[in-house]
């Protein structure tokens, strides 16, 4: 997949926008410390907010790419994924969740989409249905 022109990034993540979707790719550190992951998670919050805020032109929908994450997190992790969906949902714009083959990743994550993000939310294995549900939205995924 060719991405779009960068528009955040930081030392564990970088956003494109990619057409009209916001590409979201998270992959692990485990060079940094507790306090730096939170706060890399408060700066996604914000930036994620502030694109699901936006306008659709810009982003109508979010591919989260958890694919390179650590697989479980934390309680900090956890509030921030959730404020993340939320503003998604608020937004009535559409979230692709990309998991990582471990399934512990999906355990956890699963029960964060029906809770923040009931409706507009899925969860994803296949980086090509993930990205068909960004676009088009209208099949498949794990709640």
């Amino acid at each position: 997949m060719s991405f779009g022109a960068s528009w955040a990034s930081g030392d564990n993540y970088r956003i494109d926008l990619v057409r009209t979707i916001a590409w979201v790719r998270v992959w692990k550190r485990p060079d940094l410390s507790r306090e730096q992951g939170s706060a890399l998670a408060q700066q996604k919050v914000k930036l994620l907010r502030q694109l699901a805020e936006g306008p659709r032109s810009m982003a109508k929908a979010l591919l989260l790419d958890l694919s390179a994450a650590p697989t479980s997190w934390g309680p900090v992790t956890e509030a921030a994924l959730a404020e993340i969906l939320a503003a998604w949902e608020t937004a009535g714009r559409r979230v692709a969740v990309l998991l990582a083959a471990d399934p512990v990743q999906g355990v956890l994550i699963r029960p964060l989409l029906k809770m923040a993000a009931p409706h507009v939310a899925r969860s994803f294995h296949s980086e090509a249905e993930a990205l068909d549900w960004s676009v088009h939205g209208d099949h498949g995924g794990a709640p």
